[in-house]
């Protein structure tokens, strides 16, 4: 796993400035939180970090190179982001590199990694619940390896009871495999449940970036204690 570094990162759409001069680097095996509300920039600038949208100004790179083909990422809708028409296992094995000497093998392994069953290969997503799916949308894109997983908003498509496993599942990946994560989230208490670091994003900006317990014990900006009292009861 390797280093994500956001370097004065702009994205506009149109004459709409989204990204604002966004700096932010994501440490080797550390998973950093990006919190804020609807609207915020946050996803795009996942999806500029997966090449989904262009910059207008700033660099992205995974060790001080090119991203592409080294990021991963997880999508909130795990319906959408799973082709109906494919069985799960053929899924899979679609995102396994082209090297991969025993396919079938390997699909089984990332199953088992997310706490699937084998069998779950023979199936359709529409078999599947939200849950299940968002699993196997984590599995396909450890499939590939990568440097870097992007997840964003992954747990909020999910039903509550939901939502915790897919948050353990995360943490547990991370703590066997040493994952390099960009967690992204609107929920201040989901990002403070699997991160080592939070940023705090406001209007396309960074407003707040430090370790999770400083910037939840005494958090400077007033939009993160905002976001605070929001999930303390």
């Amino acid at each position: 796993m390797s280093v994500l570094d956001f370097d004065r990162v702009t994205v506009t759409f149109g004459r709409h400035t989204v990204v604002r001069d966004v700096s932010l680097a994501v440490p080797e095996g550390a998973v950093v939180g990006l919190v804020g509300g609807s609207g915020c920039g946050k996803s795009t600038l996942a999806r500029a970090a997966a090449g989904l949208v262009p910059l207008a100004g700033g660099r992205i790179t995974v060790d001080g190179g090119s991203p592409r083909g080294r990021i991963s990422m997880v999508f909130q809708d795990p319906y959408s982001s799973l082709d109906p028409r494919m069985r799960i296992g053929a899924t899979l094995a679609e995102a396994l590199p082209r090297r991969t000497p025993d396919r079938k093998s390997e699909v089984a392994r990332l199953l088992d990694l997310v706490d699937l069953a084998p069998d779950r290969a023979r199936m359709y997503p529409h078999q599947l619940s939200g849950g299940q799916r968002q699993r196997v949308a984590i599995a396909r894109a450890l499939a590939g390896d990568p440097d870097v997983i992007i997840a964003d908003e992954i747990t909020s498509a999910l039903d509550v009871s939901i939502q915790g496993t897919v948050l353990n599942l995360i943490r547990e990946l991370h703590r066997r495999m040493r994952l390099t994560v960009l967690f992204i989230s609107h929920n201040l208490a989901v990002v403070r449940y699997v991160s080592d670091t939070i940023a705090v994003m406001q209007e396309g900006r960074i407003v707040e970036h430090g370790p999770a317990d400083d910037v939840l014990s005494a958090p400077e900006h007033p939009y993160t204690r905002e976001l605070l009292e929001a999930v303390t009861p």
